[in-house]
């Protein structure tokens, strides 16, 4: 949602005691709501009286749904590392820059933890925002630090929902007292007729603090110059959400909804099992006492008339079944996660070895909401790199948005080397271009042929080093013999 006022220099005092808009009120609300049935903590849908049995059945959909959705994301792995920039001379990444960022993302273990936490974060509540704090003190790299969404607001263009004017952090830093950061785009220009930014843009940082019974906002400290045309704040939507700056959460309302139903349609059932899953015994025309039903005692009955019979439930409860796989079902194909992906066997094809192209067709929904995902946040990940290469010192200011930062995301799908090495091979024979049979089982042709040739570049070295003359520098006798002829020949005229 758009405010209708525009950043300048001296607006951030604006900023800091205007009040919280009512959408963002609202936003936080369902952002709190979602990370509450996200961890589980969902409403008793049945009433129970103290000292009975709690029946209550609570089955959370919403975790696996998040899990999955940032599981295939992000994989096993991910590779970030710098490109190849245009003129240059190597065809070779800078190994000094990836270095660098090997050391500012961390480890895997580092590096997909973060990846894992930040893509939770949109999940759960469809924006995500990174904060890269530079280097202090002893520190030799910058860091990255993943914010809580609930706590961050964004301050857009009224005409262009992408273009960010300013960010609103606000969160409670004792029992009474909160802290407001504002970090603002400040136009030197001052030339509101131009939209988007430049070069010379820069950032300021401002911190208020407020008691909770106070109405005004205190500047606390001196006013910070950002001196980037990008902001310490990076963020990107989950999934895509025209004419909003604030992207779909993987959990929205209507899954959450469907998952109240399903556990209030398993507490009905359960209820049912537990009152009446025991046949009961009904005598008629007897006295209690007079009847023994411990084992090995024979029953008789006072009465030609008196009957003993165990009333048992007509239904199996089947009906009460479907309605939950129907609940189930539903909130798949609204999350764009398979059965199949989360685990549920019986939706699995039998007969053995499932095709590719099967494969595929059933986890298509999942695949097509990945990739826009991999678009989304890739754009982050090569903003937040190149960002920290420029605080680095490694790149210049006026490389940040043309540095090359290449992705590597790992396959969506179990890979079957054997069989995508035979399908190039089979294409290759039939008249297909080695580009296009390498792009088909997921590989870029360009990179593994410059990736090929650096390897030979190394072989030919080592070679030489060792005195080895490589087989492409021998040449055949006759051609030796004909090159002797024709110096012998040059010698002759001369």
């Amino acid at each position: 949602m758009s405010i209708d006022y525009r950043i300048q220099q001296n607006q951030q005092k604006t900023l800091a005691q205007a009040p919280v808009p009512p959408e963002d009120i609202k936003r936080k609300r369902c952002m709190t709501e979602a990370w509450k049935r996200y961890r589980g903590e969902f409403e008793k849908p049945l009433k129970v009286e103290k000292g009975d049995e709690d029946p209550n059945v609570i089955s959370n959909r919403c975790a696996p749904i998040v899990d999955k959705g940032v599981s295939f994301l992000f994989g096993e792995s991910l590779k970030i590392e710098p490109g190849e920039k245009e003129g240059s001379e190597t065809d070779t990444p800078d190994e000094a820059n990836q270095e660098f960022l090997d050391a500012v993302w961390g480890d895997d273990d580092d590096k997909m933890t973060l990846l894992s936490e930040i893509g939770m974060n949109g999940g759960v509540c469809g924006q995500v925002f990174s904060k890269l704090v530079p280097a202090q003190g002893s520190q030799k790299y910058p860091r990255i630090v993943e914010l809580d969404p609930s706590n961050v607001r964004i301050v857009t263009d009224p005409e262009d929902c992408k273009m960010h004017w300013a960010y609103i952090i606000e969160y409670p830093i004792y029992n009474d007292t909160q802290k407001r950061q504002i970090i603002a785009r400040v136009d030197p220009n001052a030339d509101t007729t131009k939209l988007g930014s430049t070069l010379d843009d820069y950032w300021t940082i401002t911190n208020y603090e407020k008691k909770i019974t106070a109405t005004t906002w205190v500047q606390v400290g001196t006013q910070e110059d950002w001196l980037y045309p990008f902001a310490p704040i990076f963020t990107n939507k989950n999934l895509p959400n025209p004419n909003e700056s604030w992207g779909i959460p993987d959990l929205t309302e209507d899954l959450i909804g469907q998952n109240e139903s399903l556990n209030f349609n398993d507490s009905n059932t359960a209820s049912i099992i537990f009152f009446h899953g025991h046949p009961k015994t009904i005598a008629t025309g007897a006295n209690i006492q007079e009847l023994k039903t411990s084992p090995g005692d024979i029953t008789l009955l006072p009465s030609p008339d008196s009957k003993v019979y165990n009333l048992e439930m007509n239904s199996d409860l089947g009906s009460s079944r479907n309605f939950s796989a129907d609940i189930r079902m539903t909130m798949d194909e609204r999350s764009r996660v398979p059965a199949v992906a989360l685990g549920r066997l019986e939706n699995l094809p039998g007969g053995g070895d499932i095709p590719a192209t099967t494969m595929k067709l059933m986890f298509q929904p999942l695949i097509e909401k990945t990739t826009q995902k991999r678009r989304l946040y890739g754009k982050m990940i090569r903003e937040l790199s190149r960002a920290a290469l420029v605080l680095g010192g490694k790149i210049i200011v006026e490389e940040y948005e043309s540095y090359p930062i290449d992705i590597h995301w790992p396959n969506l799908l179990p890979v079957d080397k054997m069989k995508d090495a035979q399908t190039a091979s089979a294409l290759q024979q039939a008249g297909v271009s080695e580009d296009t049979s390498l792009q088909e089982i997921g590989y870029n042709a360009d990179v593994e042929a410059k990736k090929k040739e650096e390897e030979n570049k190394k072989k030919m070295e080592q070679q030489q080093k060792m005195g080895i003359v490589p087989p492409q520098m021998q040449q055949p006798p006759n051609q030796q013999d004909d090159k002797k002829q024709q110096s012998d020949l040059v010698g002759q005229k001369g």
